[in-house]
């Protein structure tokens, strides 16, 4: 999804070359088209070695498999996203979380570009259910994860490597990039 039009003023954009890349720019204002990518956040929950999965229930690729989670809205933290998110798509909360990695996919197939960071998950219960735009959630033991059906294949290689490596599993208290929530706490 590339605009035609300028978000300043609404003359036509241009093709122009900036910064050694193809820009959109107006020729009217010079407001300049990045195509920077789209922030979301994603949950890698794996216990007693199963990983978690959530089937997607909306467009794009509805049906296939994903991590929880999704976009960032306007003023939120990547850990307030990945708070709201898991609340929203399976009705549980975050103890701990830690950064594993980021993924960059498009949203289907000629959509925006979406820069995923990924946090290794404990969630506050095992009870989980499908909502929001989630229509199944399903725990798979790390030798039968289906790969292929997962939706986004950037997302797929980090899973593949946080699985592999063992970054899925929860560092201790004291390494850097991890973070815990007690009763009362906030972000």
């Amino acid at each position: 999804m590339t605009p035609r039009f300028c978000l300043a003023c609404g003359a036509r954009l241009r093709r122009v070359r900036d910064e050694g890349r193809w820009r959109r720019r107006c020729p009217r204002c010079g407001w300049t088209y990045y195509a920077n990518p789209v922030p979301a956040v994603v949950a890698v929950i794996v216990r007693r070695g199963r990983l978690l999965l959530a089937r997607r229930g909306r467009p794009p690729y509805a049906g296939t498999w994903d991590a929880p989670g999704g976009f960032l809205e306007s003023g939120e933290t990547p850990e307030q996203a990945l708070r709201r998110e898991l609340r929203e798509e399976i009705g549980v909360g975050v103890r701990r979380a830690r950064f594993v990695g980021f993924a960059t996919d498009r949203y289907g197939p000629g959509g925006f570009v979406v820069l995923a960071a990924a946090y290794r998950v404990t969630p506050t219960s095992t009870k989980m259910r499908a909502a929001d735009d989630v229509s199944e959630v399903r725990w798979f033991p790390l030798a039968r994860v289906p790969w292929r059906a997962i939706a986004f294949v950037g997302l797929r290689g980090l899973l593949r490597k946080a699985v592999r490596r063992g970054t899925a599993s929860v560092p201790p208290p004291d390494i850097e990039g991890y973070w815990q929530l007690t009763p009362g706490s906030s972000w």
